[in-house]
């Protein structure tokens, strides 16, 4: 397995990075675009592999759809092809993917009125029209599934009436799917616990894809853990749909974000540096946003900061388990944490940097988030550095232009 290596840059940080675009935004109207019937009203989309294979599979309208490790892709595509009268397809993917939990969605579809079929090697799927209606879902682990079945709701002959109750998980993304379908023409309707979908036709509609504030948030852990930087990230703005906007208000203590002409200027706000002496940070509630946990976290440790971050109920069910994997990598770097009730608390700070290669587990997002790690002291190597093709595929030329050191 190959490997990178990450040494600090040598004075200040300036750079002006360019972001990916939103796979998840992307992702859902490519789904919609092609239930509208015009694939390419989807404009500038985002390199990822995640929305790359999705768009090659929809336009391809294969018989067998193999998925890779994408979990959007794979639960969004069985949605779809449900509601393909009269034609029948296997959904599948890599060995790991079809591990993760699936079966949530799956029943609701078939309460819906789809058939599906459970094999070894994926969801064998009979394209039908489905009847629709009512359905209850009550905590469910992945708010994709509440948004899959949202996508294909205009699709229904009874549209879809659902009630949400419970832990509401990643409850920004399926708002964003909610605002998507309407740019589509779908009426929907949401009051408390229930969301309805009416029937009837999709409209295409042209849809840019807005640059990815989940991507982002590695860049507001390199301002908030380098003694003095200032990055610009081009034409990142507010208002996007897009949950993760909250990475403004959660690195405030640290990092000034300012929108400017040309997109978001992000600066340091300690240029000491992090702290000599520990503080201790407010509970941090992630129920909403748990995909800025990883560089939440090792932002906080990096910086020295004692904090409870809850609202971790689903990270264990991710690429990797997220929460185990933050936790290793803090007592690999000399810090201290434990998780309890779906929640990291942590302690310490980094007091070495380990000799031997993180290992991000097959996940994007832990790669991403060890990497700020190499500005608090000496070089840090990262395994499997592909990894990030799923979301940002950019992401080490983006380090390296900012001025890090990189070693393959």
């Amino acid at each position: 397995m190959s490997s990178i290596t990450i040494r600090k840059p040598e004075g200040p940080i300036r750079a002006r990075i360019v972001l990916p675009r939103s796979k998840s935004v992307a992702n859902r109207a490519l789904v919609l675009a092609s239930l509208s019937g015009q694939s390419d009203v989807v404009i500038d989309l985002p390199p990822s592999d995640d929305t790359r294979i999705l768009d090659v599979l929809l336009r391809e309208r294969a018989l067998a759809m193999h998925c890779g490790l994408g979990g959007t892709t794979f639960r969004f595509l069985t949605a779809w092809a449900a509601v393909q009268p009269g034609e029948e397809r296997l959904i599948t993917g890599d060995k790991k993917l079809l591990e993760r939990p699936h079966h949530t969605l799956v029943k609701a579809l078939i309460a819906l009125g789809a058939r599906i079929d459970g094999l070894a090697s994926g969801l064998l799927v009979h394209g039908t029209e489905m009847k629709g209606g009512e359905l209850t879902i009550d905590s469910p682990v992945s708010s994709q599934f509440i948004s899959a079945l949202l996508l294909i709701a205009p699709k229904m002959r009874e549209g879809l009436r659902l009630r949400w109750t419970g832990r509401r998980l990643s409850e920004p993304y399926v708002r964003m799917t909610i605002e998507v379908l309407r740019h589509f023409g779908a009426r929907v309707e949401v009051s408390d616990e229930l969301i309805q979908v009416f029937p009837g036709p999709l409209h295409a509609k042209p849809l840019t894809v807005p640059m990815d504030w989940s991507a982002a948030a590695f860049w507001f852990e390199v301002v908030a853990l380098a003694k003095d930087a200032r990055i610009t990230l081009e034409g990142l703005h507010t208002g996007t749909w897009q949950g993760d906007e909250r990475a403004i208000e959660l690195w405030a203590p640290w990092v000034k974000a300012e929108q400017v002409a040309d997109g978001l200027e992000l600066s340091s706000l300690s240029p000491q540096g992090p702290p000599k002496r520990t503080l201790r940070m407010p509970p941090i509630d992630l129920t909403a946003t748990p995909d800025l946990f990883q560089p939440l976290a090792l932002t906080l440790f990096g910086r020295g900061e004692e904090a409870t971050i809850s609202g971790l109920h689903n990270l264990a069910l991710k690429e990797s388990d997220r929460l185990r994997a933050v936790q290793e990598a803090i007592t690999a770097c000399g810090g201290r944490s434990s998780i309890t009730d779906a929640q990291l608390d942590l302690r310490g700070r980094v007091d070495r940097t380990p000799n031997e290669p993180f290992d991000p587990q097959g996940d994007h997002r832990m790669a991403m988030a060890l990497a700020p790690l190499a500005l608090l002291g000496g070089p840090i190597t990262i395994s499997d550095p592909g990894v990030v093709d799923k979301s940002y595929p950019g992401f080490w030329d983006d380090l390296k232009q900012a001025g890090f050191g990189m070693e393959a």
